[in-house]
């Protein structure tokens, strides 16, 4: 249980101290941290309800404390471990964030080690805990989180890897607080020197497009269940669709926004323990009018599977601004799914998920990361007239033609990263696959 700690050390701060040091969310754009677990609703890029006084952002986030539970968390989760805490420790260093409320309560930040630190366990885990007040006075203000102290001292300033955040916690509240400019204590960033993509929407690692505005759930970034399977990656989403309602809603914005003359074809993994579901997919313009929508339905299978939307209905002259998933619409159920690689392709897909070509067409091993070629082969007599590898943004890898039932492609010399197969056989078929390097 997350408890709240009196003060114990009171601290004299000079004016010159460095305030916080590295920005974890000002919610303009794609957070620089994950979130883990959150008690309450946390809408983030919301309109600022004020920008007259301190805040001026366009944006921020608001988050609407959950009554039934004392200690309501929200789970932040850097990238990686963070920096040496010491200047955290002696007050050097300060974290802050800005609020704005009608309560006067206290917050607090505790800094753990997310391995050690469970539910049931306290304090183990937690290393060190840092308090400030909010002033009640409906504006935005600036809280400065002052160090209290460590709960777990065994916990080293090396090994620190979560932050988290209680609103008047020991107390049951649905007090609503918006938030702005989260500023916390530094850790390397592995994705600083990764160059951005456009057309990978969200990869939940280091290229992150898009920003999940809402959802009628728990929606958080969670380390990657099957990673042994078809999807390596570290990190994925995962929805958490909510009792008391149908529709079971997440999405947001994209970003950039794009048209069809850039992108004819949306991708996404999906793995779905409670399968099969329905899961739907929708794109919208900047009034939220619907453009396309794609119903899929998830497979009975224990691995990621890659899922196809076909864009090119949607008329140049619209402008893709928003997406909306759908989990499960037609029911109140609990349920949940992981999602992955949302990405879009100039390619025009021929096939999907809802057209079975695997009878047809055999591609393996895939994926590829621990091989030096992949083979394509076709079944039944049948032969290839072209097989092409192009990049995840369209580019032409190679291409390989002629009377073929079997084509071996040489991996080794390729990047680690998503790329597209498409062909056609001498029966007038045509069929694309997600490879994985």
């Amino acid at each position: 249980m997350y408890k709240l700690i009196p003060i114990l050390v009171l601290l004299i701060f000079s004016p010159l101290l460095a305030t916080s040091q590295q920005l974890y969310d000002d919610f303009e754009a794609t957070a620089n941290v994950g979130y883990g677990f959150i008690n309450g609703v946390y809408e983030r890029n919301l309109s600022n309800p004020d920008t007259t006084g301190l805040n001026t952002s366009l944006t921020c986030a608001k988050y609407t404390r959950n009554i039934a539970v004392p200690y309501d968390v929200i789970l932040i989760e850097p990238s990686d471990f963070m920096n040496d805490l010491s200047d955290y420790l002696s007050g050097n260093k300060t974290m802050s964030m800005y609020v704005k409320t009608d309560v006067s309560v206290t917050v607090q930040i505790t800094l753990e080690n997310k391995t050690d630190a469970q539910p049931s366990n306290y304090p183990t885990g937690r290393h060190s805990v840092y308090l400030d007040t909010t002033s009640g006075s409906g504006e935005w203000e600036k809280l400065t989180f002052k160090f209290d102290l460590q709960p777990d001292p065994t916990v080293s300033n090396l090994n620190v890897d979560q932050m988290v955040i209680l609103f008047n916690p020991g107390n049951y509240t649905s007090d609503v607080f918006y938030i702005d400019n989260i500023m916390g204590p530094e850790f390397k960033d592995p994705c600083e020197e990764v160059e951005p993509i456009d057309s990978i929407g969200d990869n939940f690692d280091c290229h992150r497009n898009v920003s999940f505005d809402f959802s009628n759930g728990d929606f958080t970034v969670v380390d990657n269940p099957m990673k042994s399977g078809a999807n390596g990656s570290n990190k994925c989403g995962k929805f958490k669709k909510w009792i008391t309602v149908e529709d079971g809603a997440f999405g947001g914005a994209v970003k950039p926004s794009f048209t069809t003359d850039i992108y004819q074809t949306s991708t996404f993994d999906l793995y779905d323990p409670n399968a099969p579901t329905e899961f739907f997919l929708i794109f919208q313009n900047e009034n939220g009018d619907d453009l396309v929508e794609g119903k899929f339905i998830t497979e009975s299978t224990d691995d990621w599977n890659t899922f196809w939307m076909d864009l090119s209905t949607i008329s140049p002259s619209e402008t893709v601004e928003k997406f909306v998933f759908l989990l499960n619409p037609a029911e109140e159920s609990e349920d949940s799914i992981y999602i992955d690689n949302f990405i879009f392709s100039p390619l025009q897909s021929h096939a999907s998920r809802t057209l079975d070509y695997s009878h047809k067409v055999n591609v393996y091993p895939n994926p590829s990361r621990y091989s030096e070629r992949i083979t394509i082969e076709a079944k039944n007599n049948i032969r290839f007239e072209r097989v092409t590898l192009f990049t995840h943004d369209g580019k032409k890898v190679l291409e390989v033609k002629g009377g073929k039932n079997k084509i071996y492609i040489n991996t080794g010399n390729l990047s680690p990263g998503i790329y597209f197969l498409k062909g056609s056989t001498t029966d007038q078929q045509t069929f694309t696959h997600k490879i994985i390097k």
